[in-house]
């Protein structure tokens, strides 16, 4: 059963008000998909410089905290690998 199949058999057993959500819901899906998308760079033109702050401190601080001695040694041993691939 494809999805369509899916919406329509679980649809038929909604009382008519819930299935007119569901279609508002797709007209609305519909919409959305018609409206392009802005690319990365038209998103971050679009912010304020606090709102890129935040999001920067925000995506900062998702990533792991390492010591600068651990980091210093990962760095040495990419770099050592990389000599004895080339």
């Amino acid at each position: 059963m494809n999805t369509a199949e899916r919406i329509y058999a679980e649809i038929k057993r909604m009382p008519e008000e819930q299935a007119y959500q569901v279609l508002e819901f797709i007209e609305a899906v519909k919409k959305q998909a018609a409206i392009p998308r802005r690319t990365l760079r038209e998103q971050i033109d679009c912010m304020s410089p606090e709102e890129l702050k935040e999001k920067a401190l925000a995506a900062q601080d998702s990533f792991p905290k390492m010591d600068q001695k651990e980091l210093a040694k990962e760095f040495a041993d990419m770099r050592n690998e990389w000599d004895r691939i080339l």
